[in-house]
């Protein structure tokens, strides 16, 4: 795969993953480097300097995680405890030459993980994905896409007005959709988002679902509006659903 170009100030972004990372490190070439290196991931990366942190988190936008190159572990501190003041991403902390008191003091301050750098891609990688795992998901508010109104906690969910009589796999599976709105999302994906349901331990159980899901949204299965089908890719969401 064709390295991305390199970016003029900010980000380089690599879309398919549902989950994103903002990687924050001094030397943007560095920075890149690391994104290159997990680029077999497909993780969706923001790559920018600490002082443009506030550029990326502002307003509504939020990270699955914060991937943060740190030199001096007293210069890391005051962005470490922004970090957590947002109160929303896992964070992972690359640290050269990060002893093991050091590695443990950045857990003690908040951090969800901490390795030395460098450090071998593959542990990075499954290191990152075991963060985000353990974190609990991020949106418990309710969700609006079009007419569909989602209410995590209360595992209820609407459309146009009309309550929909869900299981919890296909609860699990709209809401893994409806926080991705826009996005097209493969099945691994959509397993990987809707974990703990057994009733979505193999792919082709997604397609089940998602016909089923369509009967009670009242999405014409030959021509859907609402859930649609991107051939050889997956589903997706059109957050301009009609009513239902």
């Amino acid at each position: 795969m064709r390295s991305p170009p390199a970016p003029k100030s900010k980000a380089m972004q690599l879309i398919k993953n549902p989950w994103s990372i903002l990687l924050l490190a001094e030397d943007l070439d560095l920075g890149r480097r690391l994104a290159q290196a997990l680029v077999h991931c497909d993780f969706r990366f923001a790559v920018a300097r600490p002082e443009e942190m506030a550029a990326f988190t502002g307003g509504s936008t939020t990270f699955d995680l914060v991937l943060l190159h740190v030199v001096r572990e007293q210069a890391g501190g005051p962005l470490l405890r922004e970090i957590l003041r947002k109160g929303e991403s896992c964070i992972v902390v690359l640290s050269c030459a990060a002893t093991g008191v050091e590695r443990a003091n950045w857990l003690e301050h908040g951090a969800d993980d901490c390795l030395s750098y460098p450090c071998d891609s593959a542990e990075l990688w499954a290191r990152l994905r075991a963060s985000v795992r353990r974190r609990p998901r991020k949106h418990s508010q309710t969700l609006r896409v079009g007419s569909l109104v989602l209410s995590p906690q209360e595992r209820r969910a609407e459309i146009g007005g009309r309550p929909l009589m869900l299981t919890t796999c296909e609860f699990a599976l709209l809401e893994a959709l409806a926080e991705h709105a826009g996005q097209v999302l493969g099945r691994e994906q959509l397993i990987e988002i809707a974990k703990g349901s057994a009733d979505l331990a193999f792919e082709r159980s997604v397609d089940v679902q998602v016909s089923r899901l369509r009967t009670k949204l009242r999405d014409d299965s030959r021509h859907p509006e609402i859930l649609k089908t991107v051939r050889g890719v997956g589903y997706v969401l059109v957050p301009g659903n009609p009513n239902g």
